[in-house]
């Protein structure tokens, strides 16, 4: 209800020629839409787990087809304070696998060894929009709300001169439904034991 209030309002601004407040309470939309990607994918992923929770339990070691989901999960731990699900499996996972795995899954620079979903991280990145992620999602709003607007204008303001091409950057692209799978390759055989192992 909220988002289709926000979009209702961007579009009153755009009619009405506001485009530089409708630029900015964009970000508004494009964030909850972030937010949203980011909790149906935790959703798959605590499903996941919950299915696989005795062999998880029984484990001594990260089963390595769960190395991303448990990764994942720790990931967003931190990221999203409104479900506190995901501190009591960060503690658990802590006192289970061990604190030098907890901080290598939770941190931005290392987190891809363990496979954290490259989306998830993309979605829940405090950076604000790409210009040309902004100016399409005006565009979907102008487009949903029959609202005539000055697109060259706002093609100008956000893109500059050069490139005049609406392109969808990849990182939006995958905000929006596109790919998953893991943010890099399992950690290099014989590097070690998966945390937990004795």
């Amino acid at each position: 209800m909220q988002m289709r209030q926000y979009r209702k309002d961007i579009a009153e601004l755009l009619r009405t020629g506001k485009q530089d407040y409708a630029r900015i309470r964009v970000e508004a939309v494009i964030r909850e839409q972030l937010t949203l990607t980011a909790y149906e994918i935790l959703e798959l992923y605590l499903e996941l787990l919950a299915v696989r929770s005795s062999l998880v339990a029984n484990s001594k070691e990260i089963p390595r087809d769960m190395v991303e989901a448990l990764s994942s999960v720790l990931y967003a731990a931190s990221r999203v304070p409104d479900l506190p699900e995901l501190t009591t499996l960060h503690k658990m996972f802590m006192q289970k696998y061990g604190k030098e795995y907890v901080a290598e899954a939770c941190s931005d620079v290392t987190c891809t060894r363990w496979m954290v979903n490259e989306n998830l991280r993309h979605c829940l990145t405090i950076e604000p929009p790409e210009p040309a992620l902004k100016l399409e999602t005006l565009s979907e709003i102008a487009q949903e709300f029959g609202v005539e607007w000055d697109m060259d204008r706002a093609r100008r303001d956000l893109l500059g001169d050069g490139d005049h091409m609406m392109q969808l950057p990849a990182a939006a692209a995958a905000a929006t439904g596109g790919g998953g799978g893991g943010g890099g390759p399992l950690p290099p055989m014989g590097s070690g034991p998966i945390p937990g192992s004795s």
